[in-house]
């Protein structure tokens, strides 16, 4: 298990033993080779990765809460496309905030995983192989079921034709940068110390679940169920696309999945 500190050989500094250089001195560890630790994984000190997946997850539904609560006791009247777009925007921006807050200080540390031009161009291809495993996946279920939009993907599509402009900062932009550093650089990062194959099923099922909708009923459940697969393999291959390539590879490939859904429902909605 990849947990503890290692002494650098030049300062003497001791150090997260994932990274390869000592952030002190900046010394390489000669024999970090050796070990077999990626170098492509955004690592970051232990309790910033449970931090950052308890902001991201625990954050962003809680965040919900508390607006719902301040509208219900405020008797604030409101429909449900402005309540929805409401709670997104003001969830996603602070739990950015909150992010950028805790990873200030590290970010020497890896700034060097966004400098280089490769991992963009390997997201874009990331992006559009996600998009054709969606729409073979999608093929494949429609010969057993059709089934509608599940309740996350109605209510995104209702905000987009809404708030197209807006949509596009907060669901292309925004949305996916949070939920790269909540479900990859959190939980990715922080089991990948412990076991890759445990990391990767907890990544693609708790990514895929988080889009899922416990409370449906009867065919509105069958629905949640059928569309499954589709966040299961999206899931899959965002994680695979960030322990390749990198963290700006597989927020690139998130954006471009986002950013295509987001703009072929404002076209839709236009022709309509």
């Amino acid at each position: 298990m990849l947990f503890g500190k290692k002494k650098c050989a030049n300062c003497q500094s001791e150090y997260d033993v994932v990274l390869d250089t000592c952030p002190a001195c900046h010394e390489r560890d000669a024999d970090f080779d050796g070990r077999g630790i990626s170098k492509k994984i955004l690592w970051v000190p232990v309790l910033k990765q449970i931090l950052l997946f308890v902001i991201g997850w625990a954050g962003l539904n809680s965040i919900s809460l508390i607006i719902e609560l301040i509208i219900l006791l405020g008797n604030i009247e409101m429909n449900e496309i402005d309540y929805y777009m409401l709670v997104n925007m003001i969830r996603y921006l602070a739990t950015l905030g909150g992010m950028v807050i805790l990873l200030w200080n590290s970010f020497p540390t890896f700034k060097r995983h966004f400098i280089n031009w490769f991992p963009y161009v390997m997201g874009i291809v990331g992006g559009i192989a996600i998009l054709a495993a969606s729409i073979m996946c999608n093929f494949f279920v429609n010969l057993f079921y059709t089934p509608s939009d599940n309740q996350n993907q109605a209510i995104a599509n209702s905000m987009v034709t809404t708030y197209p402009i807006l949509c596009i900062f907060l669901l292309g932009f925004v949305g996916p940068v949070v939920e790269e550093f909540t479900y990859r650089v959190g939980l990715f990062s922080f089991f990948s110390r412990i076991n890759k194959y445990l990391a990767y099923a907890l990544t693609v099922v708790i990514f895929a679940l988080i889009h899922f909708d416990f409370l449906a009923k009867g065919d509105a459940m069958i629905n949640e169920l059928w569309n499954l697969p589709s966040y299961i393999i999206a899931g899959f291959l965002f994680t695979l696309w960030y322990d390749l390539f990198g963290i700006s590879s597989s927020i690139v490939a998130h954006v471009f999945n986002n950013l295509y859904s987001v703009l072929i429902t404002i076209i839709i909605s236009n022709i309509s």
